[in-house]
């Protein structure tokens, strides 16, 4: 009887969250009826527009403990450190992606996972990712406390299909949406940072860096080797007056106005 219950509750749950489609209470919906079929302890709908700053649709925490000061940093140009913005900037595919098939190979060493990942989005991350051509990409992310297991990955790839062709709906039903980011200047603080002292090999190399990416990895996708990448990270630093990825990090986050000894 209770099964019987609990699947009366989603049904409902997902009518009611049909009813929002194109309305502001769509992704919140969308979110409770996920809640009740799986654990999770955070949720974040993003509009990541192909040219500008990306858009927070929904945030959402299973404990009640928004941090606003740690979605304004994000919004400020952190995200350009996030694996799935960089994914969704590369148009990768729609459907259900994870965290570990996105990230580069040293994520979980850098100071973006270290400082500001694994206290907000927490231990793991999967996204409900569809792509809209010229305009950029929807993202539903799921943060949790503990890995995703295969179980709950595979309940989540059971619902992909009717989940992404929800939230396509609800971006073509929607009655207004922003304007276009082009319309006016978007700071860029990727581009910016260290722009004066380094020249454009050093600032890709200390964005990847920054990413998470070792020298290996770097070196293959720059297409150089891995001794050159090193020399590079050498004279970079040199010029910055540094000498650690954490210290790179500092700057990074200065230059976003954010004080790095703040909480």
């Amino acid at each position: 009887m209770h099964n019987l219950f609990t699947e009366a509750s989603a049904h409902t749950g997902l009518a009611r969250t049909v009813e929002q489609l194109g309305q502001p209470r769509f992704w919140r919906q969308l979110v409770l009826l996920l809640q009740q079929w799986l654990a999770f302890d955070n949720a974040l709908a993003m509009l990541y527009p192909r040219d500008g700053l990306p858009r927070a649709l929904e945030i959402f925490d299973a404990r009640g403990e928004g941090n606003p000061e740690a979605m304004a940093l994000y919004l400020s140009g952190l995200y350009q450190l996030d694996p799935f913005y960089q994914a969704c900037q590369e148009r990768i595919g729609d459907g259900l992606h994870r965290l570990e098939e996105v990230a580069p190979d040293q994520f979980r060493q850098s100071e973006y996972y270290l400082k500001y990942f694994h206290d907000h989005v927490l231990e793991d991350e999967v996204q409900f990712i569809v792509q809209l051509g010229d305009s950029g990409a929807l993202s539903l992310s799921l943060g949790s406390r503990e890995r995703f297991d295969p179980a709950r990955h595979g309940l989540l790839a059971l619902i992909s299909p009717w989940l992404l062709a929800l939230m396509t709906q609800h971006w073509q039903r929607q009655a207004q949406r922003p304007a276009p980011a082009m319309a006016h200047q978007v700071r860029d603080a990727m581009s910016l940072f260290g722009a004066k002292v380094l020249s454009e090999r050093e600032l890709e190399i200390a964005r990847l860096i920054l990413r998470g990416y070792s020298s290996k990895a770097m070196a293959e996708r720059l297409a150089i080797s891995p001794e050159t990448i090193k020399v590079h990270r050498r004279h970079l630093y040199a010029k910055l007056d540094i000498s650690s990825q954490p210290e790179l990090f500092s700057l990074f986050l200065q230059s976003l106005g954010h004080d790095p000894q703040d909480p």
